[in-house]
């Protein structure tokens, strides 16, 4: 710090105390407020100047100083109004209406005018501010209030030219809505409205006063990936960045070297955070940088209905974002930031060598010259259950750019052996030449070096995968194959081993960091298939994708998805109806009697290859003996076989009872084949 607490405001005594507590900083530390500021004076016209000074003077020299109390005289725009005197002088209906609204409750802080987290902000005097704030908070407001101070109250670094402000967005509506306000409220007082020399609202927008000073209104081209290429050039006293999350790194990249010229220009970040952690992630982490959080219900008028209105039209993301102004998660990220930051691990590529027991799985996703090949090789410890991205290579070379890849990929190959090379065969730069390539390698590798050597294995490991076909998996009950699209597949068994936590890659990749982070959804297709992409065109998406085809090689080669396992095991049923009871062992079939003796059914209600046969001397027939017959042991107590009256009544009465024997339930049994009349 370089002034003193003690003519400071109450103000900065929070903001030191917040600062300590967000950074988590301790007392030891020599200076830990690193940001380049003079405090909020308690008065900024001190007591000797009152006493020199005339009255009118020093209520002049206190507006130019204070940007609240300027805007207050200058423009009649209003952060403080507690008692509501300037909300009834403004919107009288309205005032009265809440009033009316609300009888007898005190109208201190209610008016739409009163917001004291506005007057905060334009009186820090932090050069880097960055102002995270949620929908309908006013933060557009607090910039145009910002840039017309500046301009009207601030000299430029030379005499001869005045203050320079270049704002930028990613959007050419935000410009416009910039300043048109800076010209209503211009024009709302006539010693304003005059001290404008020109106005130009052709891109790029520009507002010129007499006293030189101008803003210069920018779009960065985000949705093209121009990188803000418009402002190179330009230079500023003061540089704005609205909706600052929104626009592209390399727009940041591009809109920060315009004030390198000026090392004590000022610069505002604004924006409501959409999940990202990027460039305004990090000013918002950055000690160099005051951050203001504020919520939308942080509005003098937020209030049941407006929070009601935002949860039904928001999703429960969309609402963190827009109205808590939290950074949350990505909405249309497909890797959630906790996930990525819980996958860092302290390891370097090549710092993992080959461990045989492991099992290890090459991916390779084809570009052009430009970008290069990209080259991951995944391995997993059966025993942590842990896949690691243990290597990455790429090939970037003019000329000869896929044969130098193949090359490359036979290298590691060599040296990773692992069990499958899954090859992206589609995008631009194709892929299913380079397979074939691969392909005739390992042959004329089969031939002269023998089947031992693993240049020959490439012959069948190396496996295409069309990201935009479609591929065949197997249903884990039923083993049934279904088809499934490729990419969306691919995508999420990457998700899973993230969500999951057993992927792990080194935390030094940066680059491989923000793939994960950039990688979005852009659109879902009519028949409901999302539509991936790169949010950061220089970022890419290439080593994301060589990962992703080595983690679709474990589950395709590695688990029932792709290769089903059909059991050979067997069982009989027991009768029908009747409950089949399975062991400890889970081996249906099979019960634990009293003498702990496992007993199979099956061997209970198998007939005996044995049986027995007894005479009986019954007219001398001869009659097998009970329970010798296969399936007696089934209880069956029906009608048997030859039983009278026999075959269903079909055969006669027998006129001699002798020949008819009592069996048992006292059924009568006939011994001997009854005899037909000669008709």
């Amino acid at each position: 710090m370089s002034f003193d607490l003690n003519s400071c405001s109450q103000d900065c005594f929070n903001c030191i105390k917040s600062y300590k507590k967000k950074h988590r900083l301790s007392g030891a530390e020599e200076n830990p407020f690193k940001i380049s500021c003079s405090g909020i004076p308690t008065q900024y016209i001190s007591d000797d100047l009152y006493q020199i000074l005339p009255e009118d003077q020093v209520k002049t020299a206190e507006i130019m100083l204070d940007p609240v109390a300027w805007a207050r005289e200058v423009l009649d725009w209003h952060c403080l109004d507690p008692d509501g005197e300037v909300w009834k002088r403004k919107n009288p209906n309205e005032y009265y209406n809440w009033v009316k609204k609300h009888p007898g409750e005190d109208i201190l802080g209610k008016s739409r005018y009163h917001r004291p987290y506005q007057a905060k902000v334009l009186r820090c005097t932090s050069r880097r501010k960055v102002l995270r704030m949620g929908r309908q908070i006013g933060k557009t407001e607090l910039l145009v209030i910002a840039m017309l101070f500046h301009l009207f109250t601030k000299p430029g670094v030379q005499e001869t030219e005045g203050f320079r402000i270049v704002v930028i967005t990613p959007y050419q509506s935000q410009i416009d809505l910039i300043f048109n306000r800076m010209d209503e409220l211009l024009r709302g007082n006539a010693g304003t409205q005059n001290s404008v020399m020109s106005r130009t609202k052709s891109p790029p927008c520009k507002l010129v006063l007499n006293n030189h000073s101008m803003v210069t209104g920018f779009t960065a081209g985000t949705k093209s990936g121009g990188n803000a290429d418009s402002v190179r050039g330009q230079k500023a006293n003061m540089l704005v960045l609205d909706e600052a999350d929104y626009l592209n790194p390399g727009d940041l990249d591009s809109a920060l070297s315009i004030i390198t010229n000026f090392p004590d220009a000022t610069l505002w970040m604004s924006s409501t955070p959409k999940g990202t952690r990027d460039k305004f992630y990090n000013a918002c982490q950055s000690k160099l940088y005051k951050e203001f959080h504020y919520p939308s219900f942080a509005n003098p008028l937020w209030g049941p209905d407006l929070e009601a209105t935002f949860r039904e039209q928001l999703t429960e993301i969309g609402y963190k974002h827009e109205v808590e102004a939290s950074f949350g998660e990505q909405e249309e990220g497909v890797f959630q930031n906790m996930y990525i930051e819980a996958a860092q691990f302290d390891f370097e590529y090549g710092a993992l060598v080959r461990n045989p027991n492991w099992r290890f799985m090459l991916g390779v996703d084809w570009n052009d010259v430009k970008i290069g090949t990209s080259i991951a090789c995944v391995g997993f410890n059966p025993i942590e259950q842990l896949f690691y991205f243990m290597d990455k290579q790429k090939v970037s070379r003019d000329g000869w750019n896929q044969t130098a890849a193949c090359h490359k990929i036979a290298q590691m190959n060599q040296f990773w052996q692992p069990e499958s090379i899954y090859v992206d065969s589609g995008g631009p730069a194709g892929g299913g030449t380079q397979v074939e390539m691969l392909k005739q390698f390992g042959w004329e590798s089969l031939r002269k070096k023998g089947a031992g050597h693993p240049d020959s294995r490439l012959r069948d490991i190396v496996k295409p995968y069309a990201f935009g076909g479609s591929i065949e998996i197997h249903d884990l009950i039923t083993k049934q194959p279904i088809k499934k699209p490729a990419k969306p597949f691919l995508v999420e068994n990457t998700v899973r081993k993230f969500e999951h936590g057993v992927f792990k890659y080194p935390k030094s990749d940066e680059i491989f960091t923000k793939q994960l982070i950039g990688y979005i959804v852009d659109h879902v297709t009519v028949s409901g298939l999302p539509v991936y992409k790169a949010a950061d065109e220089s970022v890419g998406d290439h080593d994301l994708d060589a990962v992703m085809l080595a983690l679709v090689a474990f589950t395709l080669e590695t688990t029932d998805f792709g290769k089903p396992k059909f059991s050979i095991d067997f069982a009989f049923s027991g009768k029908i109806g009747e409950k089949t009871e399975t062991s400890e062992e889970g081996v249906p079939g099979w019960v634990t009697v009293k003498s702990d003796k496992k007993v199979d059914p099956r061997e209970e209600n198998r007939p005996s290859l044995g049986r027995t046969q007894g005479l009986e001397e019954n007219n001398k027939s001869l009659v097998t003996k009970k329970d010798s017959l296969p399936g007696s042991n089934l209880n069956n107590d029906s009608i048997k076989l030859w039983s009278w009256p026999g075959w269903e009544r079909d055969a006669p009465r027998p006129k001699n009872e002798a020949s008819v024997r009592r069996g048992a339930n006292g059924v009568s049994v006939r011994v001997a084949r009854p005899r037909r009349k000669n008709i």
